[in-house]
């Protein structure tokens, strides 16, 4: 339940996009300041709640804002009353909201300061071949940033070239499956492999039509008919930009959820 209303905290207060490094969070401590059961009938029990909700940096233990107050609950448990006041929680009150804001723009700031550091990083990291991680860093860069443009154009430019990479291993898989059997089932095996490539460049596109055009001659003459593969339909050059930009987009949440778990340091601030 806490997850939930932190979540409903931060995309009130647009915080809960893609956009934001994994290093900062917003996080909730609560402490229970006093239980009390009531006199009536049947009997609950109420809980007085003390909240903090903290916005900071988790890696440096950095805290950026926080807002504290309490709220109470009642339940027929201890347990019950605590959910209650948890769920009372109001995520669009105007002193919370506040709170998000400025964390919010203290996290912007900072992009603001280490952009530069952010591309430079990526683009080494590119040189040295690592695209997925290279893209992962620059989709931290916030749209509100003014490196955002140069951010998405580096993004296009490195996911095609690990899709590049991507491609060519599976084309060498497909003619590695053809070349094993080169029969009707050897030739399914290679197309289906090449489904899975995504927006060919102009050479893996090329590559294809090598391997179709292969594959198609053998089986002509074994049995003389066309065998046909099946191929992706062209794309201009904007929807291969577009395409490389939606790859990469899922090349960077599968590079972020495979990296190590990460240790944040708060200590409730």
């Amino acid at each position: 339940m806490l997850i939930s209303k932190l979540q409903q905290i931060a995309t009130i207060g647009g915080m809960s996009g893609a956009g934001f490094d994994n290093r900062f969070i917003i996080t909730v401590h609560v402490q229970k300041i006093k239980s009390s059961q009531t006199e009536t009938i049947p009997q609950k029990n109420t809980v007085h709640l003390n909240i903090g909700i903290y916005v900071g940096d988790g890696l440096d233990g950095i805290l950026f804002s926080s807002y504290m107050f309490e709220n109470k609950g009642i339940g027929n448990s201890e347990d019950q009353a605590m959910a209650y006041a948890i769920k009372n929680i109001n995520a669009a009150q105007p002193q919370l909201q506040e709170a998000i804001a400025l964390g919010k723009q203290r996290i912007l700031d900072y992009y603001n300061k280490i952009a530069d550091g952010i591309i430079n990083t990526a683009s080494a990291s590119a040189s040295a071949g690592n695209y997925d991680e290279a893209v992962n860093m620059l989709f931290s860069i916030p749209m509100t940033n003014e490196k955002y443009e140069t951010a998405q154009v580096l993004i296009a430019q490195y996911a095609s070239k690990s899709l590049e990479n991507k491609n060519m291993t599976l084309i060498r898989k497909a003619y590695s499956a053809w070349n094993t059997n080169q029969t009707e089932q050897g030739a399914a095996d290679a197309s289906e492999i090449l489904e899975d490539v995504q927006a060919p460049s102009t050479k893996i596109q090329s590559e294809v039509t090598k391997l179709q055009k292969e594959i198609t001659s053998r089986l002509k003459t074994e049995s003389d008919r066309e065998y046909q593969l099946r191929t992706k339909e062209q794309q201009n050059a904007h929807d291969k930009q577009m395409a490389a930009i939606k790859a990469a987009a899922s090349v960077a949440k599968t590079y972020a959820a495979n990296r190590p778990k990460v240790i944040y340091r708060h200590m409730w601030w």
